[in-house]
């Protein structure tokens, strides 16, 4: 009996929309609770919904009975039955409850109710007139089954709503648009896994003619990961405005990361700094090598130049160079995109690949000549074809810069079409 109870009051609640706010949620709950065809098993006949003030709860919606001529109506905290509902967080009221007092209950109809408390902050009081219900024990689960629904809910409302909040804050520390540099086209993209994700890129100018990138992986992927990538985002736009030399500023977030004192938590990371003529000194922190293609066909890689950040405090990080010629296209990414995986039969593991690095290899020769951003939205889609249509197991970030043959320069201070940006 009691489980059907519970099943009846989950199907109830999966009606609602959990967009909604605090309030609008519970108004839902108590429509459906008194109005659904669903609910008529539970003996419900009518309800109102309190919402606290300073000293009183204000009646905001009331359904059956004396239905909304009773909206406004207060009754005070210092009442004995308020009190304890605020103390037990449910309770049955009758004649018999302790401090009942009819001239309060008789302005609100029906005397033989039962309330939860509810949400926080302000708090809230569901009251239910309940007709036809067994012993005081069954209108005390149902109670708190009622009452530990429309808690579950609530908690992942705010739940989902700190996430919103967190990929907002997230995407507010990507570039709004990509730096300028003539002769050259960015273009970058992110794809979390979860609402937020673990990858994170940056492009900003550190002076005239040169631009910093960055491309980043924290391990696992979700809140922390995104915490872990901002702290990496602010940690190296402060060694560019210091103008420290980049594997002194890799050296010094390393250390940062690990005194944060989470042993299982790392970041792998690439960072470079390109100039206009071509040159390109970069730090490869334990990352996927980024590929620089050459209009001829060959393929170089960016190898690691120290490990990843955070589990050695003394890791030493060396400098890399290279030049980029006119027509050579450099691919950063994340492990998202080597790693994506083909099954369309979740379970059949014999039959599983990744989309490796051979094929992302093919794909960066076969897209030569073609513009950074569609460079990019190649990328993704191939990595999204390959895994037919199943959810991402991880983020996946693409950053791609194109040296523009020589023909095709701008002239002194422009640029090329640039993109960027985080996608779900």
């Amino acid at each position: 009996m009691h489980k059907r109870l519970y099943r009846t009051v989950e199907r109830l609640l999966e009606k609602i929309d959990d967009s909604s706010g605090g309030e609008a949620m519970l108004l839902d709950v108590l429509h459906l609770l008194v109005n659904n065809p669903a609910a008529e098993n539970l003996g419900i006949v009518s309800g109102r919904l309190y919402r606290e003030q300073k000293q009183d709860y204000c009646l905001i919606e009331s359904l059956g009975g004396l239905g909304a001529a009773l909206a406004g109506k207060t009754v005070s905290k210092e009442y004995q039955v308020v009190r304890d509902i605020e103390r037990r967080r449910l309770w049955v009221i009758s004649p018999q409850s302790p401090g009942f007092d009819a001239a309060v209950e008789s302005q609100f109809g029906d005397t033989d109710s039962a309330a939860i408390l509810v949400g926080r902050d302000p708090n809230y009081i569901l009251s239910l007139s309940i007709r036809h219900h067994g012993s005081e024990e069954d209108l005390m689960v149902l109670l708190e089954t009622i009452r530990a629904a429309v808690g579950l809910k609530l908690r992942m409302q705010a739940l989902a709503s700190q996430m919103r909040q967190a990929r907002s804050i997230q995407h507010s520390l990507l570039p709004g648009c990509l730096p300028r540099l003539p002769g050259f086209e960015m273009a970058a993209l992110s794809l979390p896994a979860d609402e937020v994700g673990g990858d994170v890129y940056d492009m900003q100018e550190v002076e005239p003619g040169t631009v910093g990138f960055m491309l980043a992986d924290a391990s696992g992927h979700g809140l922390p990961a995104a915490l872990q990538a901002r702290d990496v985002v602010v940690g190296m736009r402060m060694g560019q405005a210091r103008g420290e030399k980049i594997n002194a500023t890799v050296s010094r977030l390393n250390r940062v990361i690990n005194q944060g004192g989470l042993a299982s938590r790392f970041i792998s990371m690439f960072y470079g700094e390109l100039e206009t003529t071509g040159s390109l000194v970069y730090v490869n922190g334990g990352h996927c090598p980024p590929l620089l293609a050459s209009p001829d066909g060959r393929v170089r890689e960016l190898m690691t130049c120290g490990p990843v950040l955070g589990p050695l405090p003394e890791a030493v990080y060396k400098r890399g160079y290279v030049t980029m010629e006119p027509g050579d296209v450099l691919l950063a990414y994340t492990d998202g995109v080597t790693e994506r995986l083909d099954f369309e039969a979740p379970g059949d593991e014999d039959d599983v690949h990744e989309f490796g690095r051979g094929r992302l290899v093919d794909l960066l020769l076969a897209q030569r000549g073609a513009d950074a951003e569609s460079t990019v939205a190649a990328v993704i889609e191939a990595v999204r074809a390959f895994g037919h249509g199943s959810p991402q197991a991880d983020d996946v970030s693409v950053l791609v810069i194109r040296r523009l043959p020589a023909a095709d320069y701008p002239p002194a201070g422009g640029l090329a079409t640039v993109a960027t940006g985080m996608m779900r």
